[in-house]
């Protein structure tokens, strides 16, 4: 039971996670585009550097986000399983 409970806390987090305008914005344009650097989704965003970092950090520590080190780049993709995750959670719903 507490395992559970542990899961649909975690899964509470994700929804607020993807809640924010920002954050669903940046899940929609890695969902459409593979994997993106953080000045690519600046340019696209149309904010600050510091903005889309902090975004993309939210991301990544709920672990809808992953990255990769591409030389000195960091590169950043959804963590697929993760989304998969929550639509099995949402799939208990329906």
């Amino acid at each position: 039971m507490e395992e559970k409970l542990q899961g649909r806390e975690q899964m509470m987090e994700l929804f607020k996670t993807l809640g924010h305008p920002v954050r669903f914005k940046i899940m929609d344009i890695l969902l459409s585009n593979d994997e993106q650097f953080c000045g690519d989704l600046v340019e696209v965003l149309g904010m600050a550097q510091s903005t889309v970092s902090h975004h993309l950090k939210i991301l990544r520590q709920s672990g809808l986000v992953e990255t990769e080190m591409k030389g000195t780049w960091v590169c950043y993709r959804v963590n697929r399983n993760q989304l998969q995750e929550l639509a099995r959670f949402i799939n208990e719903w329906t």
